[in-house]
């Protein structure tokens, strides 16, 4: 007790399953300077994006409790990869589960010169390639891989998937023509879709995103199914002191609401989502991992 009233009395490691650019990095380094802010200390930034986060989780079950090491956890890490790849060996559970900070739609999007249009020309351009087409994702064993793949089965079309590590690389090559086709983080992806660089043909949360008003939902093209938002919180290790978890939830959930941070997360594509922290963020992930561990065994995907 006297060690989690004393807290925090030294530098605070936060690590993050993103390249620097990426959504969950935008997510973390607002995190990190609020943190410093309100706690007095420096709170450091490392990016670990290899394993699609699983090496970054697997890092943080090995840290010490004591609120020195903590994570950015996303909706891929938590509630996908336990069950795509068997290297993991975790679960929600495993981790003091703090807040949700941010969520958002992804984008199905294509190389905007020679691509369809519009979703009706996308599936009659999709339909038409022989061999059959490939889709990109940011991450192999992410929601943009999964969904790719609901959406191939929704279409009996029988696509490829190529996987990056992250979204710039993703968006590069989709830009480029390289991997013309495939779902995108939206913070990403809607400054090409504004210059023209890329098409959008539908996003995949339960609204229209306020970054692409005039793109229709997957929703209401037929697809509810697909419906889909990607998420950003914070953990830490298992067994972190109660006054440790109080203390940075009270943080988390003073940050969401000021204006400095709702700025930057609407710069960056995503949207604060207050008020779900603790039991009902872990809540929130098990009925999530229920989604994911069907879909993946479906696909009949395991991680190399």
């Amino acid at each position: 007790m006297v060690q989690a009233q004393a807290w925090p009395e030294k530098p605070i490691k936060l690590l993050t399953p993103s390249t620097a650019g990426g959504p969950p990095d935008a997510y973390a380094r607002a995190l990190a300077d609020h943190m410093a802010k309100a706690l007095g200390q420096a709170v450091i930034v490392e990016n670990v994006p290899a394993g699609g986060g699983m090496i970054a989780a697997q890092q943080i079950m090995r840290a010490p409790a004591d609120g020195y090491t903590l994570l950015v956890n996303t909706a891929g890490m938590m509630t996908i990869t336990p069950h795509a790849n068997p290297r993991a060996q975790y679960k929600g559970s495993d981790f003091t589960q703090i807040c949700q900070g941010v969520d958002a739609a992804l984008v199905l999007a294509t190389h905007a010169p020679s691509g369809p249009k519009n979703y009706g020309q996308l599936v009659q351009w999709l339909k038409a390639q022989n061999p059959p087409p490939t889709y990109s994702s940011y991450s192999p064993g992410s929601p943009a891989h999964f969904l790719g793949y609901q959406l191939s089965e929704s279409l009996g079309v029988n696509m490829t998937h190529i996987p990056y590590k992250s979204s710039p690389p993703q968006i590069t090559d989709m830009i480029g023509g390289v991997s013309p086709f495939g779902f995108v983080q939206i913070a990403t992806a809607a400054p090409h879709i504004k210059a023209g660089k890329l098409t959008a043909h539908a996003t995949t949360g339960d609204k229209r995103s306020p970054l692409l008003p005039d793109v229709p939902t997957l929703a209401e093209l037929g697809l509810p199914q697909l419906t889909t938002s990607v998420w950003f919180g914070l953990s830490g290790p298992k067994g972190l002191p109660p006054a440790i978890t109080q203390r940075l939830t009270t943080l988390h959930q003073q940050m969401v609401t000021t204006p400095e941070f709702k700025m930057r997360m609407t710069t960056s594509g995503l949207n604060p989502t207050p008020d779900i922290c603790g039991t009902a963020f872990m809540e929130k992930m098990s009925r999530e991992t229920e989604r994911w561990a069907r879909i993946v065994k479906a696909t009949g995907f395991a991680a190399d």
